[in-house]
Formats: C-alpha cells, sequence, structure tokens
C-alpha cells in the first residue's frame, strides 16, 4: 500500500455536494492520458455513525427490514462523500460524471450495530485497460473497535470509442450470467422500480448523476427515461433474499449489466450453488440481466 500522494482527514464525513461544482464543472479528460498516472488519493473520517432518519428512509426505499443493524450496502452510502472527495480531485484525471459503475464486492465481517460509531477510509490508485476503456478500483473500509468489520471494490469504467464489432462482443459479454443447474429450484419475485426512485435514492445515496434523477435529464445523456441506480438496484436485491444476507461472514459481488429504465418491473431469480446463493434481477419477463451476484462465505480477505 502505497503513500497517499493527496490524503483528507475528517472528523465526520463532509457533505457530498460540496464537491459537486467541481466534478459538473471541473475540466477533465474522458481517460487517463497517455503516461499519465493515478496516485494514490485517500480520504478518512474517524467518527462516522448513521443519522436514525436517513437510515429509516433508505430502509424504505430499499424494502430492508430494520433489524438493528446496518444494511449490508448501507456503508456505500457513508462513504460517497470521501469517494467523491477524491474522484473529484485535481490529481484524478477523470471526470468523475463519465464514471460507469460496472462491479461491486462486499465484504462484510462482522454485524454492524446501527446505534454504533465507526472510522471510515476510502481510496484508489492506479488504473488498468479493459476491453471497454479504463477501469479504476475505488475502495472503502468502515472500522469498529476491533478492527476492518466491512469492506468494498467500487469497479468504476471510463469508456473509450470502440468499433462496431467491438461493440457487439462488449454486448454479447454483458448478457452473460451463471445458470442455474439442471433440477436446482430456482426462487423467483417481482421487484418494482418507482418511477420516483432515482430522485428519492439519490438524495439519500448523495449521487444526483442527472441520468438517474428524471427522464429529461437522462434524454441529455443519450437515454430514452430516468434509469435506477446500481447500488439501489443491488440493495433492492439483497433485502428481497432476506435472511440470506445476516450469514456473516459474507461476500457479496455483483455484475452491472443492462440499464434498468424507470418506472419498471424487474424479477429477482435465486437459487444456491456448491454453498453460495446465485441471484440474477432480469426485466419484467425473466429475459434479460440487470445485474448478476452471488453470497459466498469469504474465501479469502480482500487485499
Amino acid at each position: 500500500m502505497g503513500r497517499a500522494s493527496v490524503e483528507f482527514r475528517f472528523e465526520r464525513p463532509p457533505n457530498v455536494y460540496r464537491y459537486y461544482p467541481r466534478a459538473i464543472f471541473g475540466r477533465r479528460e474522458s481517460l487517463v492520458p497517455a503516461g499519465v498516472t493515478v496516485p494514490r488519493l485517500e480520504a478518512s473520517a474517524g467518527a462516522v455513525e448513521a443519522a436514525a432518519a436517513h437510515l429509516r428512509r433508505y430502509r424504505e426505499v430499499c424494502a430492508f427490514n430494520d433489524d438493528g443493524l446496518l444494511p449490508p450496502t448501507y456503508p456505500h452510502v457513508l462513504a460517497m462523500p470521501l469517494i467523491v472527495a477524491i474522484l473529484t480531485e485535481p490529481e484524478f484525471p477523470v471526470r468523475l460524471m463519465g464514471l460507469i459503475h460496472v462491479a461491486t464486492v462486499i465484504e462484510q465481517v462482522r454485524p454492524l450495530p446501527a446505534g454504533s460509531q465507526y472510522r471510515l477510509r476510502s481510496w484508489v490508485e492506479g488504473f488498468r485497460d479493459a476491453d471497454r476503456g479504463q477501469e479504476f478500483d475505488v475502495w472503502s473500509e468502515l472500522e469498529d473497535r476491533d478492527g476492518i468489520a466491512w469492506r468494498e471494490k467500487v469497479v468504476a469504467l471510463a469508456r473509450r470509442p470502440v468499433s462496431s464489432a467491438q461493440a457487439a462482443r462488449s454486448a454479447r459479454q454483458t448478457l452473460r450470467y451463471e445458470k442455474p443447474a439442471a433440477g436446482t429450484a430456482v426462487l423467483s419475485e417481482p421487484i418494482e422500480a418507482p418511477a420516483d426512485v432515482g430522485w428519492r435514492f439519490g438524495l439519500l445515496s448523495g449521487d444526483l448523476n442527472p441520468i438517474h434523477i428524471g427522464d429529461f435529464t437522462a434524454r441529455r445523456f443519450g437515454f430514452n427515461s430516468a434509469v435506477a441506480h446500481g447500488m439501489w438496484s443491488m440493495a433492492r436485491s439483497l433485502a428481497a433474499l432476506g435472511t440470506a444476507i445476516q450469514a456473516v461472514p459474507l461476500q457479496i459481488s455483483v455484475e452491472f449489466k443492462l440499464p434498468l429504465f424507470l418506472p419498471g418491473m424487474a424479477r429477482l431469480e435465486h437459487w444456491p450453488a456448491d454453498g453460495r446463493r446465485v441471484f440474477v434481477l432480469k426485466d419484467g419477463e425473466g429475459q434479460r440481466p440487470h445485474l448478476a451476484g452471488e453470497l459466498r462465505p469469504p474465501i479469502h480477505n480482500l487485499p
């Protein structure tokens, strides 16, 4: 782990909206230029706790039960101000609004009591070339009195222009997901994505990307209508899995596939497989995937 080139230390997480002018109006590249590196950029906060009213609204929007614990996706919301702070720092060369969230891995080591205070840290360093562009790993860790209790890796993609053949190959790859073995009992239930969930979740999470807020702003970015946040789709899917998400230690891996347009209906399918629980959120007809993931005991700790 290298020394941070830029390090923010906050007593409490800052207001995420203070960084939005830099995100919207800052002059950045669409890709990391040749010969440029991404140094280690880090932010931390030493006194982090969930506000009761905010947590209650988050549970309502994502359909989590109130079990006295933080849902496994909630620390991501707590980390958003730190993440936006480092991704809008001038030493991060790529514009934030152009990044696409393509995958998330969460490892929860212990239950997270809702009334506890935590320490939080987020960082990014470097990038890698991928078929569709450049990928950045954005890490966050939540610590309690016993050490790291939760960690997350968010994979963000900066897309590069590709040929029609490359685009077709990428589209085929996006549509791939694990299928149940023959004879496996598959459970299924409908998931409703209301028209206002982009706005409601955006205010809760601090992610006010225009593609999520409404049809008018989504059309400005090439979408026919507003698109649900990937982290809402992931949280809503986990909430539907019920007690399966309480079996900590637990690793949750999700790949985001096709956009879920608002309003819309989706269908969650899930099944057991080799000690894991696999789940796929599909369109209302149960054909095309919006996301695919799995729950499993951690094979090893994330680095």
